[in-house]
């Protein structure tokens, strides 16, 4: 049995006469068992069974509609459902209007069993083709919408790189009409080093059909930057029906952004990890070497020196937690006075004899609390190495000569200013400028050294960029660039520190 005698195709077969209706209806299933043939007796009240058919056969002389009539009704509605004129009534007149109104065969009546034999393969080669048709139609319409309402991209681009098609999520995922991409070299949108092993990928593929590449590379999108994508390569030059190399893009820029974020919580808990064991081992021995003096000898001296390990590790403690907590995102930022801030820091910390001096009327776009907890620790450091009659100096960069940096532009129309926090001792030597933000660095033993990384972990929470610097005057110098602040008809708005 083939598959097609495995299926059923409906036949709906139109004849005034009810021995025509009565022979069809016998001969068409006897000759071909998958036939199932429904009758009807006129025109119109075929039109309301066409539901479900696979082939119309139908007479030509009939009353109320007549087969040509009843041919053109039909195709109005379902231009491609097999058609055919079974009528014992011809002309040459009548078959060439019948193939004008898209009749699918003209097939002349005859009582002979090889007509009827002829009748029945030729309606179920005709519903064959049209079953086939209409599933592999549904199948390329499912398989375009897929492509139209993916949010990957799927492109081809021929041998050169050069665009020949690209899929309706361009839109989103690349940023352009995927019209205006048609044409273009797809390697002139990478960034400038990726494009090495995106060339040498694609020709590698196109010299091996076999090799179906996975790489990721950074495009210009242009709005959103440099966005990171994941391609999935076939070559298909060879096909005719796609005659170019496949790519399937998918943006992965979140998910990078996320590893990153995880490798450097990782290496944070690494250098975590490092000062635990070697800030709090030194306190531990102390405590634990006293402890054992005055058990044995009595002595309440060595508590005096159990309590300095103690509060030593505590202050250890707090600063881990502190660190930890200030290298948190900031989702909720507002305007805050630098000015009010800085005040308000200065009369949080031990500042002996030093003066401050604040010479700015800015206005920034941050976390209250960990902005003053920024200028604490700088102002704390200050004090520590630049002595107790120190004179620290907040300012605004774009008022202050001495470091006159090219203003830039911040997105959603916030423009971007700076900061920086002076002091007048004997500054930081160069080759110490960059190890003195890291965790645990300081030349003071009384110091746990995480004040400055501190700093830094609080400058990347709002994202700007620290630089520490001498004043040329001398002096430490801790400035902040890439800082936002709010446009200008929101800035007089800001609470008071």
């Amino acid at each position: 049995m083939t598959d097609e005698d495995s299926e059923t195709f409906h036949v709906l077969h139109v004849d005034d006469d009810a021995s025509v209706r009565d022979l069809v209806a016998s001969f068409l299933p006897l000759e071909r068992p998958a036939l199932e043939v429904r009758s009807f007796a006129s025109a119109p009240a075929a039109l309301d069974a066409l539901d479900g058919v696979d082939c119309i056969v139908s007479d030509y002389e009939m009353p109320e509609m007549d087969g040509l009539a009843f041919l053109k009704r039909v195709r109005a509605d379902s231009p491609d459902l097999p058609f055919v004129l079974y009528t014992a009534a011809g002309s040459e007149e009548l078959a060439a209007e019948a193939i004008s109104a898209g009749v699918t065969d003209y097939f002349p009546k005859s009582t002979k069993r090889e007509q009827y034999t002829l009748l029945a393969n030729r309606v179920q080669n005709f519903a064959t083709q049209y079953r086939t048709a209409r599933a592999m139609g549904a199948q390329q319409r499912r398989f375009r919408k897929l492509v139209e309402y993916s949010s990957d991209v799927v492109s081809i681009v021929d041998a050169n790189g050069v665009f020949q098609y690209l899929s309706p999520a361009a839109s989103n995922v690349f940023g352009y009409d995927p019209d205006d991409l048609v044409g273009e070299v797809g390697f002139d949108y990478l960034h400038p080093d990726d494009v090495e092993y995106a060339v040498e990928t694609l020709f590698e593929a196109i010299a091996d059909p076999s090799y179906r590449p996975v790489i990721t590379f950074r495009f210009a999108h242009p709005e959103k930057g440099w966005v990171v994508l994941e391609n999935t390569g076939r070559n298909l030059i060879d096909d005719p029906d796609i005659e170019g190399f496949v790519i399937n893009s998918h943006d992965v820029t979140e998910r990078v952004a996320h590893v990153a974020e995880l490798e450097r919580q990782r290496d944070r808990l690494a250098e975590f990890a490092s000062v635990v064991s070697h800030d709090l081992r030194n306190p531990l021995s102390v405590a634990g070497g006293n402890l054992s003096l005055l058990e044995q000898t009595g002595d309440t001296a060595h508590a005096a020196h159990i309590r300095l390990a103690l509060e030593r590790m505590e202050t250890i403690i707090d600063d881990l937690l502190t660190l930890a907590r200030e290298g948190e995102n900031i989702n909720s930022l507002g305007p805050v006075s630098l000015s009010a801030v800085a005040e308000s820091a200065w009369q949080s910390v031990d500042t002996k004899s030093a003066r401050l001096s604040v010479d700015t009327p800015l206005v920034v776009l941050a976390d209250a609390g960990r902005l003053q907890q920024l200028l604490e620790n700088l102002f704390s450091n200050a004090v520590t190495y630049a002595g107790p009659t120190a004179h620290v100096r907040v300012f605004d960069l774009r008022d202050d000569r001495s470091h006159d940096p090219a203003p830039t532009t911040g997105q959603q129309n916030e423009p971007m200013r700076g900061f920086a926090v002076a002091d007048d001792g004997p500054g930081i030597p160069p080759s110490d400028r960059e190890r003195v933000l890291d965790y645990g660095v300081s030349s003071d033993p009384d110091r746990t050294g995480f004040g400055l990384a501190i700093v830094r972990r609080v400058a990347e929470a709002h994202g700007w960029t620290l630089t520490v610097t001498d004043r040329p005057d001398g002096g430490a110098m801790f400035v902040f660039t890439d800082v936002r602040t709010p446009a200008p008809d929101t800035a007089d708005d800001h609470p008071p520190a």
